[in-house]
């Protein structure tokens, strides 16, 4: 079961794309992505003298005949990419429902798993929480992938509080191949625990892009109200609120901080960085917003 927003020429314009690797990585079959082995490929390496046994088909007659030399091509092997989609289950995600913060961490999922499959890779996807890490292969595998992560909606695994670092680290750890790692997730937990959990990726030699996913009510929770009861999602914690003085002006600050020092992390760490809204058309989000930090062309 595919969202509804994946029409046919949604699916046609995800089939243009092709997920960036920073590395090269060794794969388990032929692929699209370049490798470190060096072979007959597609992508010309480099040359190197001929050897008895090589195959004469490979030899470079042209410079054959400037140095009177036999050179062999070597070509760099393309092969198949690990991909580890992980997506944040905790309540936050679904609180309030018209942010469509796990909605839209859904599409993402689905539109680079697409986008991966299309290239041979290996998906991976990992709701956090959940005991089963399914792998995908081939673009008809999209479907099954969807169809998945609906079940996990449905079945609201955000009612159970979870460790994001801990989980992060369980899910990497199904992964046999180093390849990409997405996380998608609104990122609202201490940064010690984000820290944690993108180490534990990049100690598996991953790749990591973070996404993070924000609704209206994350940027303007006072919008409309003087005061309020407010409950933690995540904690359960109840405290009342003004949002008269300096209440939205020190929440704004907090936030803004927060997201920035998050920023800095992943770029002291090497790891890619996006924030994106939960309403924000979906088609603009990936032709904008994914391209740009280099995850997407």
């Amino acid at each position: 079961m595919l969202p509804n927003s994946f029409t046919p020429s949604f699916l046609k314009q995800l089939e243009l794309f092709t997920l960036r690797s920073r590395r090269a990585y060794l794969g388990t079959r032929q692929g699209g992505h370049l490798s470190p082995k060096r072979g007959h490929g597609i992508e010309f390496s480099d040359y190197r003298q001929y050897e008895l046994g090589d195959n004469p088909r490979w030899i470079d007659w042209g410079v054959y005949a400037r140095t009177e030399r036999l050179y062999v091509r070597r070509y760099q092997e393309e092969e198949n990419l690990s991909v580890l989609i992980l997506l944040d289950t905790s309540a936050s995600m679904t609180n309030p429902a018209a942010d469509r913060k796990w909605e839209r961490a859904k599409e993402i999922a689905v539109a680079l798993g697409y986008v991966a499959l299309i290239s041979q890779d290996t998906v991976f996807a990992a709701p956090l929480g959940n005991s089963v890490v399914p792998s995908y292969y081939g673009p008809r595998a999209i479907h099954s992938l969807g169809k998945f992560l609906h079940e996990v909606g449905l079945a609201r695994l955000q009612d159970k509080p979870i460790s994001f670092p801990q989980e992060v680290q369980r899910a990497a750890a199904r992964v046999r191949f180093p390849g990409m790692s997405i996380v998608i997730s609104d990122f609202l937990m201490p940064l010690a625990d984000i820290r944690s959990a993108i180490n534990a990726l990049l100690a598996k030699n991953l790749d990591v892009t973070a996404i993070q996913i924000l609704g209206d009510s994350d940027f303007h929770p006072f919008q409309g109200m003087e005061e309020f009861h407010a409950i933690d999602s995540e904690t359960g914690e109840e405290m009342e609120i003004s949002s008269s003085g300096d209440s939205a002006y020190r929440y704004d600050h907090l936030l803004r901080t927060h997201t920035q020092n998050i920023q800095k992390y992943c770029a002291s760490r090497g790891v890619r960085f996006s924030q994106l809204s939960g309403t924000e058309d979906l088609s603009k989000v990936l032709l904008s917003s994914l391209t740009k930090t280099g995850l997407l062309s």
